[in-house]
């Protein structure tokens, strides 16, 4: 070791992560690591036990090559993401680096921060420390993974990670690099399900939102309603198969719980004369209609919903609505130049939503039933949900109900999984439902009981289980209707319209038509003469619509969040394309570019003419 290589490491660290570098700075040496000289000349690592017995970590002839070795299964030049498991000396790192390009992002973590120190005084971690995709996590709390690795959730999730394992490092903190690895799995099993529902419904999105900005404006929001209902017990109904076992007893004790439902929950209940205060609404399919009575009053009950639900939905509440912000871009664009209505912060489910909500009105306890999580003979909703009645209008001979029941079950069959149930049985659920259940365990805050009355499905970890009898006896001892009749009554009526967006709409229009015609322009170039021809010409011009593109921040982010899945494709193209540029040495990609224009061309075209058309809509009396 040298100071003058620590000096330069830790001057380093210092420009790249200052808190780390004050971390790290006054750590002197490691209990359990040293460094010995390899035969090839490089250090190597040597693990010693409470015991004082040593074991290598690294090849004690040629540490190196052993790191590039260990490397050559994995896609490492196929790769432009990586999520790196134990530092030790950083050879895998500074292969990695070696292998691919600067657009690489490389995140890497290590328990030891002793080991860290000690690394930096006996290897060069130049490229390491100057590396602009480089991040650095030592010790890092695996339970805040999450917030991590946000900022590239998108990119790690679309153009995908390689995850590099120094195995004789997480042996010695086997427990630490577990727990890492059971959230990264979580989270980006998470990730994936979100995108997905994304790339679905981008479209159905803008569409309900465009829909609803008259109804958005003159409803009133969540946020005066924070804390109205404090110790006041709220139970939660959803439409699992179990709620067939326990919803008279809603019933028997009405008086004494404020009652949210989630959509589909609302006919089972209405259908046993059970009437919910509110029933939460936040899926943009036209499907989700089928689970309210638009021919009938709505009666006392009050609708919360997000701006992206089909519009038949709010219409139906006139006087009786609530509303809740949502992330669709769209919707935060218009919470931006009109009014904030609330948030619930992440939510991936109509039940999660409606738990929040009973959150935020400082309910306790929250009861939940019907939450089941899982199937119950390949059933997945209560008796009289919406689901259950289209089913049961195609029962014939020919058809049993648990026939159509299976056709039903074997959709799911990509995303089945194996859980075992409340009482100890093995039953099947599906990824997604696996993955509410580990943002429901998440979610719980002290100050508040929450209390899983479901008597069936899967459990939700670390929530008490309880038969709903026994919680409405423990916890529903008195009536509520006064508070619950009167918990809405302070909420403000907003009365603006949607001249307060006038002047923001109208920009936007215009930035639209700007770039509508240099697309334009360019069609009708291109039609006059051959793509083909003039390849390298056609992708100079949109790389100019590009920048101007770029040069209307909101637009920009409005476009992408519409065609989600267009967006994503031309990102993963171009992301892509620019690590193979700069490592190849001809730098020729012209087809390639070629083609992630031509086919982003439409695209970006549709995009645009949708926003102005709608928004032009808006605008309409």
């Amino acid at each position: 070791m040298s100071n003058s290589l620590l000096n330069k490491n830790l001057a380093s660290l210092k420009k790249k992560d200052p808190a780390l570098f004050e971390k790290i700075a006054s750590l002197k040496s490691s209990k359990f690591y040293v460094v010995t000289k390899s035969r090839s000349g490089p250090p190597a690592l040597v693990h010693i036990d409470s015991e004082g017995n040593k074991k290598q970590i690294n090849s004690n002839y040629d540490p190196v090559g052993e790191a590039s070795r260990s490397l050559d299964n994995s896609t490492i030049s196929e790769s432009i993401n990586f999520i790196v498991l134990g530092l030790g000396l950083s050879y895998q790192v500074l292969e990695i680096i070696r292998q691919t390009s600067k657009q690489a992002k490389i995140y890497i973590f290590e328990k030891d921060p002793e080991l860290f120190a000690l690394a930096i005084r006996e290897v060069d971690f130049s490229l390491i420390f100057e590396h602009p995709g480089v991040k650095l996590f030592i010790d890092a709390d695996p339970s805040e993974f999450n917030e991590l690795i946000e900022p590239e959730r998108i990119n790690f999730t679309l153009n995908e990670y390689c995850l590099v394992r120094q195995k004789a490092l997480i042996d010695r903190n086997l427990k630490y690099y577990k727990a890492l690895l059971e959230e990264l799995e979580k989270y980006f099993k998470e990730s994936r399900i979100n995108i997905k529902t994304q790339s679905v419904h981008s479209k159905l999105y803008y569409k309900n939102i465009f829909s609803n900005f008259e109804t958005l404006i003159t409803s009133p929001g969540i946020t005066s309603l924070k804390e109205c209902l404090p110790d006041v017990p709220a139970i939660i109904c959803s439409a699992g198969p179990s709620l067939d076992k326990n919803i008279q007893l809603l019933k028997s004790a009405r008086e004494r719980f404020f009652l949210i439902a989630v959509a589909t929950a609302l006919k089972p209940l209405l259908h046993d004369g059970i009437r919910p205060d509110i029933v939460i609404s936040i899926d943009p399919d036209e499907l989700t209609i089928k689970a309210y009575d638009l021919l009938n009053d709505t009666g006392d009950t009050w609708l919360a919903y997000n701006p992206a639900v089909p519009n038949a939905i709010p219409k139906a509440f006139p006087n009786r609505r609530v509303a809740f912000d949502s992330e669709v871009y769209l919707a935060e664009w218009l919470k931006k130049h009109s009014e904030e209505k609330g948030n619930l912060g992440k939510i991936t489910s109509v039940a999660h939503s409606a738990f929040k909500f009973a959150q935020h009105l400082a309910c306790s306890p929250i009861i939940l039933v019907g939450q089941d999580l899982s199937f119950h003979k390949q059933r997945l909703h209560c008796l009289h949900s919406f689901y259950y009645d289209d089913s049961m209008h195609l029962v014939n001979r020919g058809n049993p109900f648990s026939y159509l029941n299976c056709l039903k079950y074997l959709n799911f069959a990509p995303n089945l999984i194996d859980c075992t149930d409340l009482f100890g049985c093995r039953v099947s659920s599906s990824l997604a439902m696996e993955s509410y259940n580990h943002i429901f365990a998440q979610s719980f805050e002290t100050s508040q009981t929450i209390i899983n009355a479901t008597e069936g499905g899967v459990p939700i970890k670390g929530m008490r289980n309880l038969p709903l009898k026994e919680a409405l006896h423990n916890y529903c001892k008195k009536s509520v209707r006064r508070n619950c009749d009167s918990w809405i009554s302070p909420i403000p009526k907003n009365k603006d319209s949607l001249n307060s967006l006038r002047d923001s709409t109208l920009s936007q229009i215009q930035n639209l038509k700007d770039i509508s015609e240099k697309l334009n322009a360019i069609k009708s170039k291109y039609s006059e003469m051959s793509m083909t021809d003039n390849k390298q010409l056609f992708i100079n011009e949109m790389e100019s619509v590009y920048k101007n593109v770029l040069e209307y921040e909101e637009t920009a982010l409005l476009l992408q969040g519409y065609d989600f899945t267009g967006f994503s494709n031309w990102y993963c193209s171009n992301s892509q394309i620019l690590s193979k540029k700069e490592l190849s040495k001809d730098n020729c990609l012209l087809d390639e570019e070629f083609d992630r224009d031509l086919k982003f061309l439409d695209v970006l075209a549709n995009s645009v003419e949708y926003l102005r058309v709608n928004f032009e809509k808006s605008l309409s009396p």
